[in-house]
């Protein structure tokens, strides 16, 4: 496929987004205009205003939420944005737009429009852009993507960070990047005759054993670095990606030279452990551009916010699944011998310890003989009930309790017992960082599916990403995704 090929599917691409979401909202607006003022389920004391009076503010509407949604980078899938992307990013520019729209009647104040129907509206528009979203993609990926394989990924070097990334690729199959092949650089050809690896090609489970990360044979190896441009025309390349070191840094220049007259993008993933680090960001002060490697975990305010989400959350929670947690507390009593609730004690923020709360799924000797251990898949520990229950992780929701209380987070790192703390920390010396926040009933980790006896290295990262990347949207992302990750039960035993 040749430049102008990629560019137009691209922009068709995006055509088929805006159109869809345009319709959408005239949908939602011509639907609430009928049920608000002809449905007869509200009274209409003043009369009907006529539909022309109310279609100008329709395209006015469409015109803010056009702005918004293009401003926040919804009409491109060159990210790699998944459905959870795309949902997360209608919620928050339906609500931006609205709070705008809203404004906006109210200063021109050249007619008095029904405040029901704005409110009606702005309710129907999440479902509709949702709707119209879910068919846009599905229809780009079953007629016009058909036959093709997403982001055509090129990968430039080996370090560590390479592997990270052929990883999430492979656990995030929504994601649109796929690599076709990687390219050698002169040092990781002498890395390789000195018997150095190209590449992470293990990680540590949850008992320190190695187990497979990537197979080399996934991705293969198109040429060096010196054939960046002729691979890229040849493989018609839409992406190219430097993981390469620190000390290689000036290869970025040069592949930017190579280039830059095509049609393809160019991005770095940094090793950022070899920074200490999980998170580098471009500042801009009077003109001069600083690039942040560390900061603050959570402000004062940050503090405030994330408590106060936890308490409203964590009340309501308890009072809406009470029902359901004395029915699961009672099978628990009656399906075997011991108490209802199991408390161990955990580490949490700063590393103070605390009582963690979960209904009891093994025998009261589970580890009489045995000590501290990890729980494996076929357990026999585990009772029936206690099974099924942490199938579903509802061995996890008295943790409401200990959230309520203060000793925990809804979102945040998973508190371990202080034995496993220090066995990690001595492996991995910014362990103990995911104690910078407050530990949480779900987690960045688990919600990629690091759960159970999985590699403790490759958690770590995500709970570092997520203690210097929080924000309450990112918060409430994670509780979204965990809904759909318990359903499908991965990896919890």
């Amino acid at each position: 496929m040749t430049e102008t090929g990629q560019g137009r599917e691209r922009a068709f691409d995006a055509i088929i987004l805006i159109v869809t979401d345009l319709l959408m909202l005239e949908s939602a607006f011509l639907i609430t205009y009928w049920f608000r003022f002809y449905s007869g389920l509200w009274l209409v004391p003043l009369g009907i205003p006529p539909l022309s009076v109310y279609l100008p503010v329709s395209a006015l509407i469409l015109m803010v939420f056009f702005g918004i949604f293009y401003w926040s980078g919804m009409y491109t899938l060159r990210g790699g944005r998944t459905l959870v992307d795309d949902l997360l990013g209608l919620f928050k520019g339906v609500v931006l737009a609205s709070l705008l729209v809203l404004a906006l009647v109210f200063f021109l104040k050249v007619l008095a429009f029904s405040r029901s129907f704005f409110g009606l509206f702005f309710l129907a528009t999440f479902c509709f852009l949702t709707l119209g979203r879910i068919l846009a993609r599905a229809f780009l990926r079953s007629v016009l993507h058909r036959g093709r394989t997403g982001i055509r990924t090129l990968l430039v070097g080996t370090s560590p960070m390479r592997g990270r990334l052929l990883h999430l690729v492979r656990e995030l199959p929504g994601l649109s990047i796929r690599p076709v092949g990687w390219l050698s650089t002169p040092d990781d050809a002498t890395n390789n005759s000195a018997g150095g690896d190209v590449g992470p090609t293990s990680v540590l489970d949850a008992s320190g054993r190695q187990k497979p990360c990537i197979e080399a044979a996934e991705v293969p190896l198109l040429g060096e670095v010196s054939e960046v441009r002729s691979v890229v025309l040849e493989h018609h390349i839409d992406l190219v990606v430097l993981t390469v070191p620190f000390e290689q840094l000036p290869l970025v220049q040069k592949i930017a030279g190579e280039l830059s007259n095509l049609n393809v993008d160019l991005q770095f993933v940094p090793d950022l452990m070899a920074l200490h680090t999980s998170r580098m960001r471009l500042k801009d002060i009077g003109g001069i551009p600083f690039i942040s490697v560390r900061e603050e975990a959570l402000s004062g305010v940050d503090r405030i916010v994330k408590r106060t989400f936890d308490l409203v959350a964590s009340g309501l929670g308890l009072i809406l699944l009470l029902p359901l947690l004395i029915v699961l507390g009672l099978l628990v009593k009656l399906s075997s011998t011991g108490p209802m609730f199991y408390r161990q004690t955990r580490m949490g923020r700063d590393g103070r310890e605390f009582e963690m709360i979960k209904f009891r799924t093994m025998r009261t000797d589970a580890e009489q003989k045995s000590g501290p251990v990890w729980t494996t898949e076929t357990d026999p520990r585990v009772t029936p009930v206690g099974g099924i229950l942490r199938r579903y992780s509802l061995d996890e929701l008295p943790q409401l309790w200990n959230v309520l209380r203060g000793d925990m987070s809804l979102v945040g790192p998973r508190p371990e017992r202080r034995v496993f703390v220090e066995e990690f920390s001595r492996t991995m010396p910014r362990y103990f960082e995911r104690h910078r926040v407050q530990s949480g009933l779900t987690g960045w980790a688990q919600v990629h599916g690091l759960r159970g006896n999985t590699s403790i290295e490759d958690r770590t990262l995500y709970d570092l990403h997520y203690v210097e990347n929080w924000s309450l949207g990112l918060d409430i992302r994670i509780l979204l995704m965990t809904i759909h990750h318990v359903m499908r039960g991965e990896n919890a035993y």
